[in-house]
Parts: structure tokens; sequence; C-alpha cells
């Protein structure tokens, strides 16, 4: 996870996004997300290794190696696309309550036994870290992790130290997900490649 001292004074520090959150709550919260999705070649593969060559867009070459959770490796030929889509979110909030923890949970799907290749991965990651001191002389907010870490962050907006208090938990939400999945080239497509070839 990225620095749990970060997303803390981010939270703390009033962005609209925690101004909006708080008209119902009157806690400070905020998520973000973002999505990425890249489309490669298949350009090579060695069967007995079980090794696929890609090549992306912008002519970078790459080996992957592909496990016994890979179904349906022999499927697989030179001219497939492979499109792989990686998501990642993080919901910070504050509860009332509870006791400091952490906890990973993973979940993945594979392709059935004789359909296309495919898999994906998802994993959340939670995180709460307990308040343990508020100095609003300071402006300071003193927090213990888990593993018993405990730092102090200075909030830029120190009126956000009102809505928080002693003993309320930081929940630091991380989720993760990978798709892969492959696609065969259209016929139009492979039409249009071997004309090109022909006119070469």
């Amino acid at each position: 996870m990225k620095s749990l001292l970060l997303l803390v004074a981010v939270l703390i520090a009033a962005s609209p996004m925690v101004a909006r959150a708080q008209k119902t709550t009157n806690l400070p919260a905020m998520s973000a997300s973002s999505r990425e999705t890249e489309t490669l070649k298949i350009i090579a593969i060695n069967k007995p290794h079980r090794i696929v060559t890609l090549v992306g867009a912008n002519g970078d070459t790459v080996d992957v190696e592909c496990g016994p959770e890979i179904r349906n490796f022999n499927k697989l030929a030179v001219g497939d696309e492979v499109k792989a889509t990686y998501t990642e979110s993080y919901s910070i909030h504050v509860q009332k309550g509870g006791e400091v923890e952490e906890t990973t949970e993973i979940s993945g799907g594979r392709a059935p036994v004789g359909g296309t290749p495919g898999m994906s991965l998802h994993e959340t990651h939670v995180m709460k870290a307990k308040i343990e001191a508020i100095d609003k002389t300071k402006g300071t907010v003193t927090i213990s992790t888990l593993a018993g870490n405990r730092f102090t962050v200075t909030p830029q907006n120190k009126g956000q130290l009102n809505n928080v208090a002693v003993g309320d938990l930081i929940v630091v939400t991380e989720k993760v997900g990978h798709a892969i999945s492959v696609n065969k080239p259209s016929a139009k497509s492979t039409i249009k490649s071997a004309s090109s070839t022909k006119k070469k």
C-alpha cells in the first residue's frame, strides 16, 4: 500500500472531495480510482516452456511465462491480441470505535476448460489505524498502526481536527484488480494484413 502517513494527511486536509463527503456524515472521507488498459500482440510462443512473447503498441517486447493457472494454453496462437486491464482504487474514511487491524482478501477467476484463455485477480487490503492523540494547539494528530508504529501528521486545514476524536479509526481500503483476456484477430484484420504484405 502507499504510505499511510500520506493518505491520512490527505484525508484530514480538507479537499473538495472531503467537503462533499462531510455533507451526510460530517466525518472526513475521500476516494480515488484509476484504470489502465493495454493491448499487446503475441509474436512468438515457446510451447515446451509455456513462454509467450508479447509486443506492445510502442514496440517493446516482453516474455511471459504462463503457469498451470493459465488454462487452455494450447489455444494461444501468434497474432492473438492480449488485453490487460489494471484497476486501482483507494477509499479513506473515519470510523467511530473499533480496533486497529489489517486484512487482505484475494480472489480470482480462471477461464473454463476448453474456453478462451484469460484470468482475473482481485486483491482488497484494509488497514485501520487509531487516532491516539489530537493537539489542537499545534494542529497535529498522532496515529498508531497494528504493527505498533506511531506517527504524527499536520493537516493543512486545522478545522478538520474538530471532526475527529481520540479513539477514532482511520480506515484505508485499497483494491487492486488485474484482468487478462485473449482475442483472436478479426477476419477483416487478417485480410488487410495479407493485402499489405502482398503489396510489398
